[in-house]
């Protein structure tokens, strides 16, 4: 109960460094550990693997974005950035879009959970897999930002080490699958870059409602955003890279979830064989850890939109909307992979590039013009 108490005033927490990193390479990854082969592949087939590489490069630069904004105000969130920045009228309606969009990520990343789920526990509702993972979340949202920072430090630890079963595939990699490199030119690389940033990159923006108010040390606190950001695209690459070189491009392209399908084929003399359920166990965790990012980001944002002292009483409320959500966000999965591959992209650049762009450039001038007076 103390740990809660001190919820109530989460400006007055500080996470450690190590901890911000932790948080930086789950949100990160994200849900891309079973879902973004099968996008990328389908765009830039064989080649997916460069895309992998290239999309962290110019990744840096957005968190250099949000980097130079949480500096310039180390006492604010995203929510107060934007009303300092723009005004209150302008600003109150950007603090809505970040409420909204923070939200609505965090039910399509539980009804994400249902739906994979419920393709291994068949009989069991979606309702009642959604009610139990959103029940852990709300539980740790409601111990504050110190307590689940210190747990996802624990669980990534955790994912880090089952990314080593990638070296169990060797035996069945075929590098033919990498081949012809570069068939179709360098641009449909690119264009499966565009596609894979809302997946890996913009997600980060929900930090802003933690980076850098609880930091304690805003230049390291920058940094291990960075290594935590670069660790995860790593990682990332490491799971495309290994869906192509095991059952293709094509395969990794038609399949929901084609990182499943490479684990299954995992077989050493028997004895290291059906390890699909550790990809489903590290999925759950670096899903888990999004979700926590975006529900307390949105409870958080929605609580200092509506001027409250203590996000912890809405919690609760916006935890059953969340799990209603859930299950009426997207109808079926064909809805949901158009969703991925045609809307989601400029929904989350609006947010996680557009946005903070203006922000800096208006700052910029603000600046400029203050200094002529």
């Amino acid at each position: 109960m103390d740990e809660m108490k001190k919820a109530d005033n989460p400006e007055k927490i500080r996470i450690s460094n190590h901890q911000f990193f932790s948080l930086a390479a789950g949100g990160a990854i994200g849900g891309t550990t079973v879902i973004i082969s099968s996008l990328v592949a389908s765009i830039a087939k064989q080649d997916a693997w460069i895309t992998a590489l290239i999309t962290p490069v110019m990744g840096v630069f957005v968190l250099w974005i949000y980097f130079f904004l949480g500096k310039a105000y180390p006492e604010m969130t995203i929510i107060g950035i934007a009303k300092q920045i723009f005004g209150k009228w302008l600003g109150i309606i950007v603090s809505a879009g970040y409420v909204i969009f923070f939200l609505q990520v965090s039910f399509n990343i539980t009804w994400h959970v249902g739906d994979f789920t419920g393709h291994i526990l068949h009989e069991t509702p979606v309702y009642a897999i959604n009610g139990l993972f959103i029940a852990v979340i709300v539980v740790a949202v409601l111990y504050g930002v110190e307590a689940f920072a210190r747990t996802s430090e624990l669980l990534m630890k955790g994912v880090f080490i089952a990314f080593f079963i990638a070296l169990l595939l060797i035996p069945k990699v075929n590098i033919q699958n990498l081949l012809p490199v570069l068939e179709n030119g360098f641009v449909p690389v690119l264009k499966a870059s565009v596609f894979m940033f809302p997946f890996t990159t913009f997600p980060l923006i929900a930090l802003m409602m933690i980076f850098p108010i609880n930091l304690v040390d805003l230049k390291q606190a920058g940094k291990s955003l960075r290594k935590g950001y670069l660790l995860a695209s790593f990682l990332v690459f490491i799971v495309i890279i290994a869906s192509i070189l095991v059952v293709g491009s094509n395969i990794s392209a038609k399949s929901q979830y084609p990182t499943f399908l490479v684990a299954k084929e995992i077989d050493i003399a028997g004895i290291f064989t059906r390890l699909e359920f550790v990809i489903t166990t590290i999925w759950l965790i670096t899903q888990f850890v999004i979700n926590l990012l975006f529900f307390y980001a949105g409870t958080k944002a929605l609580a200092e939109f509506l001027g409250l002292k203590d996000y912890r009483k809405i919690v609760m409320p916006l935890s059953l909307i969340i799990l209603v959500m859930s299950g009426i966000s997207f109808p079926d999965t064909i809805y949901q992979a158009n969703w991925n591959s045609i809307n989601w992209t400029p929904y989350a650049a609006t947010f996680g590039l557009v946005i903070p762009s203006i922000m800096l450039i208006v700052f910029w001038i603000k600046k400029k013009f203050s200094k002529r007076i």
